[in-house]
């Protein structure tokens, strides 16, 4: 009796051991999602247009910009689980034109040019971009992203559409946008909806 019960404490051990990852992951995404309390704060800030991109209002109320997304109906941003980066990268792709900012001690960078296609190293945990000449390239990490949002928006100088990635933290990485403009093209616009349309058909980064 007293072994079999000796066991089934090791096996309990061991089994909690292995949820632990999974528990913790659970945790860090909970933590990118609004609370009813950060809903409230939120909720003025976007009760009429033009309003602010989540990384402006970010900064304004001290929040990450991942908190910030997921308190705003699906149709101003659509959040997905990390694990779709390779979709969302593939259909960035599609974009005839778009404007990549990366925000990095308070400096703002803004690369123009098409989304080049990448695909995982076999060596490490980057994701290679196959950049060919001038324009966007590098090497990413998407196992280190917490949320991917597509935002569309209606800003202080125009629309605002873009894919926003963010950290485990909830701190925007990077975004892809459509160029600046008051009046994109309807081609364009049309290549962002469907990126928006694709990350709305997968499972939501947070629940309403």
């Amino acid at each position: 009796m007293y072994n079999r019960s000796s066991r089934a404490v090791r096996i309990s051990a061991a089994a909690l051991v292995l949820c632990l990852p999974s528990l913790a992951s659970a945790g860090e995404a909970a933590a990118l999602c609004a609370t009813a309390a950060q809903k409230a704060l939120i909720a003025p800030l976007y009760a009429a247009n033009p309003v602010p991109p989540p990384f402006m209002a970010a900064m304004k109320l001290g929040l990450p910009e991942a908190v910030i997304a997921s308190a705003l109906p699906v149709a101003q941003a659509t959040g997905v689980s990390p694990a779709e980066f390779g979709k969302v990268w593939e259909s960035l792709q599609g974009w005839d034109q778009a404007l990549t900012l990366v925000l990095k001690g308070g400096s703002v960078f803004e690369i123009h040019g098409r989304v080049p296609p990448g695909a995982p190293s076999t060596r490490s945990a980057f994701f290679n971009l196959e950049a060919a000449g001038a324009g966007l390239g590098g090497h990413l990490r998407p196992d280190l992203l917490g949320a991917i949002y597509a935002v569309n928006l209606v800003g202080q100088e125009g629309p605002v559409r873009g894919v926003a990635f963010m950290d485990q933290k909830g701190e925007g990485v990077f975004g892809v946008y459509l160029p600046e403009s008051k009046e994109p093209s309807a081609q364009l616009v049309a290549q962002f909806d469907r990126t928006q349309a694709l990350m709305a058909a997968m499972p939501r980064a947070c629940q309403p």
